[in-house]
């Protein structure tokens, strides 16, 4: 923006510009107006003059005095304005000259021409006058009279002229510059006032007063600034005297306010003493609930397994019924608390989503196949298959909203749909729906369902039951991983729960099957569920399998490599189709299957687990019977808990598995045992007197002989109050008591070795292979890789050696196979070496043990044949 004038320069201006302009244009108007007039009157008195001297000249040529026409033309040169003059005859001749010789005249007479010629330059000006006969002026001309006049006296005015226009000029600035000053003096000596005042008026001064003589606009300015003053120190005076009654009642109010901040202060400590020793009575009383809890349910589970009276048997279940719903109860009351509080942590672990959702399916699964409720699960593509999460709450969330919609559904099916949407390669949302097609909500329903022991309607509590905690427990738990929950439903239609949580995607997960295994390949689906065969078809789809679905038993096409037959109870046609069958096929269904063993096929539960229906696959859908509880030798457990009654359960539980166990009332008591013994799986019981769980399982890491084995944290809690704190402690996992055969045999699965399970090891233990290469997956495959590659040619000598009986050759290859599996986990092939090994040193019969090794050796090219190592070890 450009700067402003200051006023004194603008008076300065407006006082000059406007004289300097008018005083210019005058000057130089008059100056012009003069000059104009002084040439026109020159010029006239040059023709005058002229017109004479051809009167004269005109008396001469008629009487042809040529010395008197010389004479007459110096006498011309008299005139002060005449230079030159030339009188010439009619042919142009010169006559008479006086003055500077001119070489125009030839050039400048128009012979032609009766008047009188003017010519102007810069000398002044030429003119040229005929000679006629003063009796006949229309006749040609007698000669010609040329005079040429100079501008000098001319020049001499103008100068004259412009001398005193420029004296005229600057007097009239001079009085400008004076006036303007003394107004500017004038001007500045009443700002300056004006200024002092507004100052001393900012610097808050009282006595003063501004004057300015006269009474023109200044003096009334400051007056006007006179009066502001007066006011300004009124409303000053009365300002002060609020703000001091203002400083009164605010040294009143802050002293209430103090004494409230101390109550408060107080109150607030007496509230979180108040929630801590709540916090503390909930933990306790979990605790000292559960345990008793584990107890009851406990014994009433083993005595549910020995034979009993019918009234017995029922009183038994009932109490088992009784406790299990009380438990329910208790987890849910415990659960609030613990968000209420703000004390509930979250670990961060990876989650496989599929594996998670399938397992509390299959536990939900007994509820749901009561009321012939079908359960659903579609993954939709480009959902992550393993993400950070916490399993268990995970876990905890999917399990109350699929139960909730089993409890409201009498009829039809569950759905849950998985849909993902990435963000980026590293972040994705994941939402999950659980729709089903029961009793609906309407929309003041749909309020109040998550709301603190609210339900949606207050019969739904005396006809289903619940404590209306349920939902609200899921609502604080997706809000603490931050996510959204969010309900859809119409009464009479059905009710959708929606979750949206977002994810770190794991792309780096350990995947021990390759699912493209079977791509290619031609698969038939029997199911006449339309939304369990699309869920199928989809996990078909993900494996590359191309799928024939057909929802009638009668048109079946059983030509394909892959047979897959869903049946339920009420399906007739199905079952005397299956029991037709000449050919191996996988059985989908709700219910117990007794298998004969001449039975061919293969019988999986629904809801399934995509791995077991992976590996039916995988063994070309040949005859496997349901899982029983396997049982386990050479496996020894150390049990830790300070409760008699807890360890007495568990010790039955793990002796009906076959297993040996070594109990400790203490961590001191199962320290000793650790250093004097390895176990292969150790259940640590957390909160015990003198050294709790934690600091037992961080001392048994550090020293003694069990370093490297699993340790599987049990407690009356319901969830650990800081998962990260168990891991760092070397805690592998953690169930909460009281807990479940099911429970416990999926844990001896989980990290018990292969070989110590009576039922045939798998021909590669990837988990022992990981565990020889120290946790390194490359190491292991590298290792693999150098064992199977040689595998084809170690056959091929043996069964080359076999008929010459050549042991020396025999011995050589099986040392180094032997070598071999010291590093790489093949149970088989490992324990057939050994056997041949024996029956060398000893002199036996070798033909059986190397027939063994040699099968040994084809099982594990065919398990080549179906891997790829670069999947099987990712991380």
């Amino acid at each position: 923006m450009p700067r402003r004038l200051g006023i004194r320069k603008l008076i300065l201006i407006m006082g000059l510009l406007p004289i300097l302009t008018l005083s210019l244009g005058l000057s130089t108007y008059l100056m012009y107006s003069q000059i104009k007039e002084l040439r026109s009157m020159m010029t006239e008195r040059a023709k005058t003059s002229i017109e004479h001297l051809a009167i004269i000249a005109e008396h001469m040529l008629e009487s042809d005095h040529g010395d008197s026409l010389q004479q007459i033309a110096t006498a011309a040169l008299e005139e002060p304005a005449v230079r030159a003059v030339g009188i010439y005859n009619a042919e142009l001749r010169s006559i008479a000259q006086a003055g500077p010789r001119s070489n125009l005249i030839s050039e400048k007479i128009n012979k032609g021409s009766a008047i009188t010629q003017l010519e102007f330059n810069t000398a002044g000006v030429f003119i040229l006058q005929p000679i006629y006969h003063l009796a006949t002026r229309n006749s040609a001309p007698l000669g010609w009279v040329a005079m040429q006049f100079n501008w000098q006296e001319l020049e001499i005015q103008q100068y004259q002229t412009l001398l005193i226009g420029t004296v005229f000029l600057i007097c009239s600035t001079i009085i400008c510059v004076l006036l303007c000053s003394h107004i500017n003096q004038l001007l500045t000596r009443d700002l300056n006032t004006l200024r002092q005042a507004v100052r001393l008026m900012a610097t808050g001064a009282k006595n003063f007063h501004a004057h300015i003589p006269g009474n023109d606009e200044f003096g009334e300015i400051a007056e006007e600034l006179n009066l502001l003053n007066h006011a300004q120190q009124n409303e000053l005076q009365d300002l002060r005297r609020n703000i001091e009654q203002s400083n009164t009642d605010l040294r009143e109010t802050l002293e209430t306010v103090e004494v409230q901040n101390i109550e408060l202060d107080l109150a607030r400590r007496e509230a979180l003493n108040a929630s801590r020793i709540k916090s503390e009575f909930l933990a306790n009383t979990s605790h000292e609930i559960r345990t008793p809890l584990n107890g009851i349910i406990g014994f009433s589970n083993i005595l549910l397994k020995s034979e009993l009276e019918l009234r017995q048997r029922e009183a038994i279940e009932t109490i088992n019924s009784s406790a299990n719903s009380l438990l329910t109860i208790i987890n849910d009351i415990l659960d609030f608390s613990k968000l209420e509080a703000g004390k509930l942590v979250l670990d961060n672990a990876p989650v496989n989503l599929r594996e998670i959702i399938e397992d509390t399916l299959q536990i939900l699964a007994p509820g749901a196949t009561e009321k012939s409720l079908e359960l659903i699960l579609t993954i939709q593509e480009g959902s992550p298959e393993t993400v950070l999460s916490d399993a268990l709450r995970l876990k905890q969330i999917l399990t109350n909203l699929i139960n909730n919609a089993i409890k409201f559904t009498q009829a039809g099916h569950i759905l849950v749909n998985v849909q993902g949407n990435d963000f980026d390669e590293h972040r994705t949302a994941v939402t999950v729906q659980i729709s089903d097609t029961g009793i609906g909500l309407s929309k003041e329903q749909q309020k109040k369902i998550f709301k603190d022991f609210g339900q949606a309607d207050a019969s739904i509590t005396r006809q289903y039951g619940g404590t209306g905690l349920g939902l609200v427990i899921v609502k604080g738990l997706i809000e603490q991983m931050g996510g959204e929950i969010g309900v859809e439903s119409e009464p009479a239609s059905g009710t959708t729960f929606w979750f949206t949580i977002n994810f770190t995607r794991v792309n780096n997960a350990i995947k021990l099957r390759d699912f493209s295994a079977r791509k290619n390949k031609t698969l038939v689906l029997y199911d006449p569920s339309q939304l369990h065969a699309n869920s199928l078809k989809m996990l078909f789809d993900s494996w590359g399998l191309q799928v024939h679905h057909y929802a009638e038993i009668d048109q079946l096409q059983t030509d394909a490599d892959y047979l897959v037959i869903c049946v339920d109870k009420h399906d007739e046609a199905a079952s005397n189709f299956i029991t037709r069958l000449n050919r191996p096929a996988i059985i989908l269904s709700p219910y117990t299957h007794d298998q004969d063993e001449s039975d061919h096929h293969c019988y999986l539960s629904k809801p399934i687990s995509h791995i077991k229906l992976f590996d039916a696959l995988n063994k070309e859908t040949k005859a496997i019977s349901r899982q029983k509880i396997p049982m386990y030798h050479d496996v020894h457990i150390l049990a830790v808990d300070d409760n008699p009654s807890n360890l007495h359960i568990l010790n039955s539980f793990l002796s009906d598995l076959g297993v040996a166990t070594t109990s400790a009332n203490d961590g001191s008591e199962a320290l000793s045992y650790c250093q004097a013994q390895c176990f292969d799986l150790i259940f640590m019981d957390i909160q015990m007197p003198k050294m709790d769980g934690i600091e037992t399982s961080r001392q048994i890491r550090a020293q003694g002989l069990n370093r490297e084995t699993p340790i599987i944290a049990l407690s009356a809690y319901l969830a650990p109050e800081n998962p990260i704190q168990l891991r760092e402690a070397g805690i592998n996992d953690y169930l909460s008591k009281p807990i479940t055969e099911h429970q416990l045999n999926e844990l001896l699965l989980n990290y018990l070795a292969e070989s110590n399970i009576t039922h045939e090891p798998r021909p590669v233990d990837i988990a022992q292979c990981l565990k020889l290469s120290k946790g390194r997956p490359a190491l292991a495959a590298d290792m693999l890789r150098m064992l199977l590659e040689n595998l084809a040619e170690h056959k091929r000598t043996l069964l080359s050696a076999m008929p010459k009986n050549d042991l020396d050759v025999i011995a050589e290859i099986n040392h180094s196979l032997k070598g071999a599996c010291c590093y790489t986990g093949t149970p088989i092939l490992h324990h057939r070496v050994l056997g041949l090994e024996k029956a060398l040193n000893e002199g036996q019969d070798i033909k059986n043990p190397l027939q063994n090794l040699v099968a040994a050796i084809d099982e594990l090219l065919n398990w080549q044949d179906k891997h790829e190592l670069s999947v099987v070890f990712e991380r």
